[in-house]
């Protein structure tokens, strides 16, 4: 158990943590004079170069409008990272100035690291990294959710998400119904991309690649053994499948995936899971976010909630993944051989209504995000 779960978990250490930290670092941006052409880049708490951020990063490097702002990415690891552009520690002091000075902040995830602060003339824009069907835990320590974000803007792919984020206290005018900025590849790419992607992972056309990507439960933060056998997946599907195996980030590291038969392989590690959802040709996920970003390529998904009524009783679900699409109340056999047997026809409806409902904007979000960003700090 690391420093940092130490601190989100513990009541006292994290209210110590936050109260002096917050209020130096308020005191210090007194100090601080505010660079107007400084935008700072953070994906899923620094551990990534990836997602939205780098989609609107990238769209940036070839935008004229931006070719004089310094453009800063904070990584846990930065010599990891050759950039372009500069890249910060953000678990150093000077990230913290960085982000007190920055006209614009750009996170899926969040900028102040547990904390309550803000540039004086920051921009704050919020990709999000999904839709969340779920809740914050019941059993989560509510202090650590009870400070109103600061962001800006906020992206949202539906009216259904807007009307999610509204009730977990965001401001009705701080939401922009543009889509995901990472979802574009997902709705632009061609098939000599997915072919290109499928010949570097070692996949020929034959294979029907499942991409099996389970969400964490909160129980088992910081760990967690597959909830699957493989080897039983491998038997009733046969060799024309392989399955590629996505855990959660904050479990990536703990989960050991068996990929000595060529049926299933890890891709926890894999930088881009964009690529991963290209490549593949199924989706299976339980109550996860990706089914939101999936759902633009028009592919089979399916919902395999093994565990529905023990994981409902820590979370509230705001849109019920087992009702909404197939799969949720098939066990683990039905589910393998309604796959196997490859007649989707009839749940297309229903991967249709979830895509309409909860995914009606898609395609031109960057440009929508570079736009806005543009537009505030200018």
């Amino acid at each position: 158990m690391d420093l940092v779960y130490q601190i989100k978990k513990n009541k006292w250490f994290f209210g110590i943590y936050f109260l002096i930290v917050s209020c130096f670092l308020k005191f210090l941006k007194l100090f601080v004079k505010p660079d107007d052409h400084l935008i700072l880049f953070v994906s899923y708490g620094g551990r990534y170069f990836n997602d939205s951020p780098k989609c609107i990063y990238d769209a940036m490097l070839s935008d004229d409008r931006f070719k004089h702002y310094k453009l800063v990415w904070a990584f846990v690891r930065p010599e990891q990272y050759s950039l372009k552009t500069s890249v910060i520690n953000i678990n150093s002091f000077s990230y913290l100035i960085t982000a007190l000075k920055a006209r614009c902040w750009v996170t899926n995830s969040a900028i102040e690291r547990g904390l309550d602060f803000k540039g004086k003339n920051t921009f704050y824009l919020y990709t999000t990294h999904t839709s969340f069907p779920k809740t914050i835990e019941k059993s989560s320590i509510p202090y650590l959710y009870t400070i109103k974000p600061k962001y800006d803007c906020v992206c949202s792919q539906s009216e259904k998400e807007s009307e999610v984020l509204i009730s977990s206290g965001l401001d009705k005018s701080c939401i922009i119904l543009s889509g995901y900025p990472k979802n574009d590849i997902l709705c632009n790419y061609s098939e000599s991309k997915r072919v290109s992607l499928r010949n570097k992972f070692g996949y020929n056309k034959d294979k029907i690649v499942i991409l099996y990507a389970p969400t964490f439960r909160d129980e088992h933060f910081g760990s967690m053994k597959s909830p699957v056998d493989f080897k039983k997946w491998e038997k009733i599907l046969g060799d024309k499948y392989v399955v590629l195996f996505r855990a959660h980030p904050v479990v990536a590291n703990e989960t050991v995936i068996d990929s000595s038969t060529g049926f299933v392989y890890d891709v926890s590690d894999y930088p881009n899971n964009i690529d991963l959802m290209i490549v593949s040709d199924i989706l299976i996920s339980d109550y996860s976010g990706i089914f939101f970003e999936y759902a633009v390529q028009r592919k089979p998904m399916f919902c395999y909630a093994y565990d529905f009524e023990e994981y409902i009783k820590n979370r509230e679900l705001n849109c019920n993944v087992r009702e909404v699409l197939p799969g949720g109340y098939m066990d683990e056999n039905e589910l393998l051989q309604t796959i196997k047997e490859g007649q989707f026809e009839k749940y297309q409806v229903l991967w249709e209504n979830f895509r309409k409902d909860y995914v009606s904007e898609y395609g031109h979000a960057t440009e929508i995000c570079l736009n806005k960003i543009y537009d505030e700090i200018n």
